[in-house]
């Protein structure tokens, strides 16, 4: 009897402590910042976002989601906190963001077309009037957001619009410089894309939910990602993924993993 009281107290505690745990959603399909691995959600993001909670004792589930899915449930407070996002006035009327982003990150004009064709691109209004796909929730860069006479086409995924390029629907992309020599490497059907513009760089954040839980949250992971950005730590996450940076925080295409020849 007293075998199973202590078996069956257990088991609540154990209930109890998981229903404790905050729940925050993780998009899946943004490598190498976040993604499925064998079936757990895996990436550079996810490191950062993980490390930098454990420093103040948190450990969130994280749950993996498609990232309009993420950006919708966190403005409607059903989960505190979401990532990856940028700082945008549009996000900050539903979300609330932390004083540092994760990392910065820069964006890239990628093209099917001629070397011939090409040499008629030599800036983002050159793009004016023609059909660039992108992912949906990501900028890059006001010359580029707010520039109307653009047509954008929002994909879920930047592996989406990679296919759509091979498929020759659009001839151009916006995409993440990271993001897209990781497709590449994984996926040599993209080999013979050309990289044809460099955008401005952005800064990736976790964002949260305008509501209690996700403005007490926020402060826990302010403080936790302050201590990550202050030790070795931080530096070794990044370049386990992207490979190494220079002293300045520079981030420039030879430093990431080298891709298949164009």
């Amino acid at each position: 009897m007293r075998t199973f009281l202590f078996l069956l107290f257990m088991a609540i505690l154990s209930s109890t402590s998981e229903a404790a745990l905050p729940k925050i959603m993780v998009e899946d399909a943004w490598p190498p910042f976040a993604f499925k691995k064998q079936g757990q959600p895996a990436g550079l993001s996810v490191d950062l976002v993980q490390e930098a909670f454990r420093l103040v004792d948190e450990k969130p589930q994280l749950v993996q989601v498609p990232y309009p899915r993420c950006l919708a449930l966190t403005a409607a407070g059903k989960f505190p906190a979401c990532f990856n996002s940028a700082h945008s006035s549009e996000m900050n009327k539903d979300f609330l963001f932390p004083k540092e982003s994760l990392f910065k990150s820069r964006g890239l004009i990628v093209t099917n077309l001629s070397s011939s064709a090409r040499l008629k691109i030599e800036r983002v209004t050159d793009l004016e009037g023609r059909s660039v796909a992108l992912p949906t929730g990501f900028p890059f860069g006001p010359q580029f957001d707010e520039n109307k006479k653009i047509k954008k086409i929002f994909t879920a995924s930047d592996y989406n619009s990679l296919r759509m390029l091979k498929a020759n629907r659009v001839a151009f992309i916006a995409i993440d410089e990271f993001v897209y020599y990781y497709l590449v490497k994984e996926n040599p059907e993209f080999r013979n894309f050309s990289v044809l513009l460099l955008l401005s760089e952005e800064d990736i954040f976790v964002h949260f939910a305008k509501n209690e839980e996700g403005r007490l949250l926020l402060k826990k992971f302010e403080v936790g990602l302050a201590k990550l950005k202050k030790s070795p730590r931080y530096q070794e996450i990044l370049e386990s993924w992207i490979g190494p940076i220079k002293k300045d925080q520079e981030q420039i295409l030879t430093s990431l993993p080298e891709a298949p020849p164009l």
